[in-house]
Order: C-alpha cells, then structure tokens, then sequence
C-alpha cells in the first residue's frame, strides 16, 4: 500500500536525521552501520554502569551526601534509554552514572531532535535558539520523577542538580545546566560544555 510505504520511508528519513547520516529514505548499509555505532556505544556504557565502582568515596553537595552507589535501585526506563540513542557517548556516561548515585528518581525526556522539532518548540518558545545543542546529541532534557510522574516544580530540579553535577565529575565529563542559565533558565537541560565539545 502506497500511504505504508511513504510513512515508513518518512520515519527512515527521522532515523537517518537523528544518526547523521544522508537522508534518503532508504535504510542501506551507511545507515545500518551508524545504527550499529549508536548500539555498541549504548552496550558499552551501558557494560560500564553495570560496572559501578562500589569503594567510591560518597561526595557532600551543598547539604546533601550523595551515596557513591544508589541505594534505590532505581534504573531508567525504556523512554529513557531511547531518548539515549544518538546522544553524545560522553553525555550518554553522565546519564548513566547518575542513574547508579541518585536518590531521586528520573527519566530522560528528550535526547537528540530533528530540525522539525527544535522549529516547533523555537516557534512555541519553548526554545530561545534554532542552533540547540540537542541537534548534535550533545545535550539532554532530564526530568525528575514524582510517584512516577515527570514533575515540572522547579525545586525538584534544584535537587536534582547535585545529583548529575556529581555524575559529571565521576566520570569527568564537562557539562552545563540549564538551570545556571542568567536569561533562560532551562530546569531539564543538561549539555555537554561547548568549549570542550565544539
């Protein structure tokens, strides 16, 4: 049928934006092998979180003591994980190393956007700029979790904010909150810091 045929040559063409690759609608052997550069990097941090150093010492952030370990066993969820696909492995390593310290549970909400979509929230100014890190896989949108449900109450990022700030310093990766921001601040943002990321 051809309608089948245009919407799965339409989410080809989605999948070929998010991996950075020519954007033809057909998914050949260039776009199979991005698809399988995203899987391995996601196995391998994936490999490295379940690796989590249990000697690391605990850190005292503000007036919280973060455990080197979490003690929830809380762990993404499937959402999360997908938002994770064509995100910066680096950026990728923080998410997943705050996953293994927090005590507030969390899920990724956005990860890597078409230019369709960063135009759409440009337009519903929900974005400030059309030249947004999520475009590149360099930033994540990360939300707490309240009884399950993404909570939008701005203390509740202030107390998730220690939480990835240590992930980031666990893993030595340089990375920008939203929430820091002077003109826009941005609760979910996380982004991996331009002057070492260009």
């Amino acid at each position: 049928m051809p309608w089948r045929e245009n919407v799965a040559e339409q989410h080809i063409k989605q999948a070929q934006a998010l991996l950075n690759v020519k954007i033809d609608g057909d998914f050949g052997p260039q776009s199979l092998a991005a698809l399988q550069r995203v899987v391995a990097q996601l196995d391998e941090c994936m490999a490295q979180r379940d690796t989590v150093d249990d000697e690391a010492p605990t850190a005292r952030t503000g007036s919280q003591e973060l455990a080197a370990v979490n003690p929830t066993g809380f762990r993404l969820g499937k959402s999360s994980k997908n938002w994770l696909i064509g995100v910066h492995a680096d950026l990728i390593k923080v998410v997943l190393r705050a996953e293994a310290i927090t005590t507030i549970p969390f899920a990724v909400i956005e990860g890597v956007r078409t230019l369709e979509r960063q135009k759409e929230l440009f337009a519903q100014g929900a974005s400030k700029t059309m030249n947004s890190r999520h475009l590149t896989g360099h930033a994540v949108d990360i939300a707490p979790l309240i009884d399950g449900k993404v909570s939008w109450h701005w203390p509740h990022y202030r107390e998730l904010e220690p939480v990835i700030k240590r992930a980031a310093a666990d893993v030595r990766v340089a990375v920008d909150w939203g929430g820091d921001w002077t003109s826009f601040k941005d609760g979910p943002h996380w982004e991996l810091r331009r002057s070492v990321y260009p």
